[in-house]
């Protein structure tokens, strides 16, 4: 992606069960629909177009918040309004039940006990859209991606180079059969977290398309499935359109030991042609000639929230580090239960699978320990602890 390239928010696609939310360098929040109405006392609606706190008031008789931008001066909801869900800034708002979609900020770069809230992402625009939807029993997310270089969908190949001579070894990526292509049991190459094999960048970032996922319904604050702060990566299920893969080299006959990661070369353009079972594409998006869609299928749990951050990597590859993106937002998932209904929980896992944290090493994040209580020398990377070396 060139560096002049203006990032900018690309379009806007809602239907009954699916909001598009089209979202470049992952920054800011932006309306996304009307102001909800307030209640039946002095309380107003959401936030207006511009983004500004929607006003105060007392309490209404059931009002409910637009899903555009939110202030955290807003009066409080009547009986069946609404409950704040997480965003960095301001307190955002979410009808239990029904199916809702809110950009947001993903709030990084930032000052924390971990390097890897100050990563850089030099490539946010290429992920042009985010689209989850989906009520009880289980979702889907949809991502669009769009550059000048197709999208890697995974490291193909490690080559180890020694003075004695280079050792390779191949990891299956799903190969791009036709033009555009798809597959609905995506492969994305080495998922190795440590060590020569790894499929990861110099930053500890995934270089397949990873979503990362957490439950906000009860901290509308909780960032714990990020990848900044140790969540674990989930493989899409799903690719359409264009994509490649990568080679990793770790080259041994330098000193330091140089790790360099290359894309093979681009297909020919498919532009927004994602081709056969592919999802819409949402309108205004801009194109910059390779088009691809990942599909991660979600289980949620009924009337939840949850904050979703999608990473990926460009085609290029030619910034210190790795070219990524990654953009948030939060989505309200809906439910077709009633209050004396019980519907269970089917928890947050994706079909897509991800990696398992490598043997000797401390699962840290959601369900593991505090990423503060990683090893001296490592770091809550990827659901794992991991060794992490900037240099």
């Amino acid at each position: 992606m060139k560096a002049s390239s203006r990032l900018a928010l690309d379009g806007l696609l809602a239907t009954s069960l699916a909001m598009a939310a089209c979202v470049s360098a992952c920054g800011g929040s932006a309306a996304t629909g009307t102001p909800g109405a307030g209640g039946a006392g002095t309380g107003h609606g959401g936030a207006s177009a511009t983004g500004t706190a929607g006003g105060g008031g007392t309490t209404g008789g059931g009002g409910t918040t637009g899903s555009g931008t939110a202030g955290a001066g807003g009066g409080n909801p009547g009986t069946g309004g609404t409950v704040p869900i997480g965003g960095t800034t301001g307190v955002y708002s979410c009808t239990p039940g029904v199916e809702q979609l809110i950009i947001t900020d993903c709030g990084y770069p930032s000052a924390s006990s971990s390097p890897l809230t100050s990563t850089a992402f030099n490539e946010n625009e290429v992920l042009r859209a985010i689209r989850p939807a989906g009520s009880w029993p289980n979702g889907v997310v949809q991502m669009f991606y769009n550059d000048e270089h197709a999208m890697t969908l995974g490291v193909r190949q490690v080559a180890v180079k020694m003075m004695s001579g280079t050792t390779t070894t191949d990891y299956p990526v799903t190969p791009l059969a036709s033009n555009p292509g798809s597959s609905t049991s995506a492969q994305t190459g080495s998922n190795v977290l440590v060590g020569d094999q790894s499929g990861l960048d110099a930053s500890l970032r995934p270089m397949w398309p990873a979503l990362f996922v957490t439950d906000i319904s009860g901290d509308p604050m909780n960032r714990s499935g990020d990848w900044q702060m140790g969540g674990a990566p989930r493989a899409p299920s799903a690719i359409f359109g264009t994509w490649k893969a990568a080679v990793r080299t770790v080259d041994y006959t330098k000193n330091p030991a140089a790790v360099t990661i290359t894309p093979d070369a681009d297909p020919a353009k498919n532009n927004l042609n994602l081709g056969a079972g592919a999802d819409p594409v949402p309108a205004g998006i801009a194109n910059e000639g390779f088009g691809a869609e990942a599909r991660w299928d979600v289980a949620l749990t009924p009337g939840h929230s949850y904050r979703l951050q999608v990473l990926v990597h460009d085609g290029d590859q030619n910034k210190t580090g790795g070219d990524s993106g990654e953009a948030c937002v939060l989505f309200c998932a809906g439910s077709d239960c009633t209050q004396n209904e019980s519907c269970g929980s089917t928890g947050t896992g994706g079909s897509g699978g991800g990696p398992s944290c490598p043997e000797g090493s401390t699962v840290c994040g959601p369900g593991g320990v505090a990423p503060s209580a990683c090893p001296m020398g490592t770091v809550c990377a990827n659901g794992c602890c991991l060794i992490f070396n900037p240099g």
